[in-house]
């Protein structure tokens, strides 16, 4: 069963000095590049992706789904590069103005 294609990218830092990363979702539809917002009304309901420019581009049902998917994908990149993993249950942080700006481990 064919997927749809998820627009997004993700861009990984690595923070030596406090031994983290911080990662940065962005809006891969047509090479856009703007940082995606997250829209929910708690960690327990639906987070819904959107780009300031191409609107909504995918929904997770919590918090936690979305932290998960982020890791998921910062880990891909962490590994390519021989970097140490983001792990499963990780400190995360949430950025405000409803924008993913951040996973740490």
């Amino acid at each position: 069963m064919p997927h749809d294609p998820i627009f997004l990218e993700i861009e990984v830092k690595g923070n030596d000095t406090e031994d983290s990363f911080e990662t940065n979702l962005h809006c891969s539809r047509a090479d856009c590049g703007e940082i995606v917002n997250i829209d929910s009304d708690g960690p327990k309901t639906i987070q819904r992706v959107s780009c300031p420019k191409h609107g909504f581009l995918i929904s997770f049902p919590q918090k936690a789904a979305l932290l998960e998917f982020v890791r998921c994908l910062a880990n891909t990149i962490l590994a390519a590069s021989g970097h140490k993993l983001i792990e499963q249950g990780a400190a995360s942080i949430l950025g405000g103005n409803d924008s993913l700006h951040g996973i740490v481990n």
